[in-house]
């Protein structure tokens, strides 16, 4: 059985050190209750505001403490998925990136600043690193203002259990769960968990979503959480900012979820075997892996 924390929390705007507080402190009791991995929210650190003239500063000074999560997991015992961090990242651009940027009104061989949305896996014991994903699927208030990864695949890693097991785990990040290519791909490289941060408003929407249906962003999430699960007979490990944070497997659906806009811990035990039982059924692994796959 893996245990798993989901901390769901609405960051403080740019209150780096606060949020950071804040953050050690669920990991700490999760480890106490016996969890093996804690997974933060998107933008845990800054929250959202890259309107105020701040937000830039902030992200970068979020950046350090990817090693303080780092030895907090050393010390724990404990798997960590510290939410996203928003790094600032300087490239030397050519005229064809340069122009992609007007908003910086750069020329070429000027330097470009980028804020690249990040998500990390980090090792239990050791602190390691075992994976890192750069957001691919921008929400539209983020595009002009983040830089989204459109090169690199989607790859899965191996992930150390208790007992000695050996899992395969990827990253994604709020927005990708919309589209089942992006956990796919993460199927077809072996992935069993796939752990996804999220800063997904339940409320603050479209109001005339809201006019069709006041719970349309519950609906929305709670089906293609579980669908993802299923159709991809993996667990999916869910953690949003805003509410209904959950883990979801084929055949059992979601293993419970917190409240829209509510703060706290929710913590759910996934037997590895279920997974197991399910593809020994639908064999959605099977089917991709044979050669007469097609799609």
């Amino acid at each position: 059985m893996l245990k798993i924390a989901l901390i769901q929390f609405q960051a403080k705007p740019l209150c780096v050190q606060e949020n950071f507080d804040k953050a050690v402190s669920e990991i700490r009791s999760a480890a106490s209750q016996g969890s093996h991995l804690v997974v933060l929210p998107e933008y845990h650190l800054t929250s959202w505001v890259p309107e105020d003239p701040s937000f830039a500063t902030a992200c970068a000074t979020s950046t350090q403490y990817l090693s303080q999560y780092q030895k907090l997991a050393r010390e724990l015992h404990i798997h960590i998925v510290p939410g996203t961090i928003v790094e600032p990242v300087t490239i030397q651009p050519s005229d064809a990136v340069a122009t992609s940027h007007p908003e910086q009104d750069v020329h070429a061989g000027d330097p470009i600043v980028e804020l690249h949305n990040k998500t990390y896996f980090i090792a239990a014991t050791s602190g390691d690193i075992l994976g890192t994903y750069q957001k691919k699927n921008l929400w539209h208030v983020e595009r002009g203002v983040l830089t989204a990864d459109r090169q690199t695949p989607h790859k899965a890693f191996d992930v150390p259990l208790p007992g000695g097991h050996i899992v395969r785990i990827g990253l994604l990040i709020c927005w990708d769960l919309a589209f089942p290519e992006a956990l796919r791909q993460l199927t077809v490289d072996g992935a069993k968990i796939v752990i996804i941060p999220a800063y997904w408003h339940i409320k603050k929407v479209n109001p005339r979503l809201l006019a069709l249906n006041s719970d349309s962003e519950a609906v929305f999430l709670d089906s293609v959480t579980v669908a993802r699960a299923c159709e991809n007979t993996c667990a999916v490990v869910f953690c949003n900012a805003w509410g209904h944070s959950q883990v979801a497997l084929p055949v059992l659906g979601s293993l419970g979820k917190l409240g829209a806009e509510k703060e706290g811990c929710l913590i759910s035990e996934i037997d590895l075997d279920a997974l197991e039982v399910a593809e020994s059924h639908y064999k959605v692994r099977e089917d991709i892996g044979g050669k007469e796959w097609h799609y």
